[in-house]
């Protein structure tokens, strides 16, 4: 017989496949997987790995870039002052230096002038 598809089976070699077949629904190993995902499912693990649990999160569901632009204002504020706090002393000590050294150099090359 030349069906294209019987009840037997898949087609033969000669016979053609028809453009719809209807496949045998049949029960997936896992209870909370359905029927159609079972191939889907069939390499994956359950969440759970002896209580551990081994869930990851989609790119699409974090949220990388803005952590880094909320309250940047703020942040930038607080780690101003807090620079300035901690190295604000030193650079006023050094100006100091520096512009003490540059009068003295000034008084000594005039000193012999008077």
């Amino acid at each position: 017989s030349t069906s294209s598809h019987s009840a037997r089976g898949p087609p033969r070699e000669h016979e053609a496949m028809p453009a719809i077949v209807r496949t045998a629904i049949r029960m997936a190993e896992r209870a909370d997987v359905h029927p159609a995902l079972k191939k889907m499912w069939k390499k994956h693990r359950p969440h759970t790995l002896d209580g551990l649990v081994t869930r990851s999160l989609s790119p699409f569901q974090q949220n990388i870039i803005g952590s880094l632009f909320y309250g940047a204002p703020q942040k930038m504020l607080e780690k101003t002052v807090k620079f300035a706090l901690e190295s604000g002393p030193a650079a006023v000590v050094a100006y100091c230096v520096y512009s003490w050294t540059l009068w003295k150099e000034e008084d000594i090359v005039r000193s012999h002038r008077d």
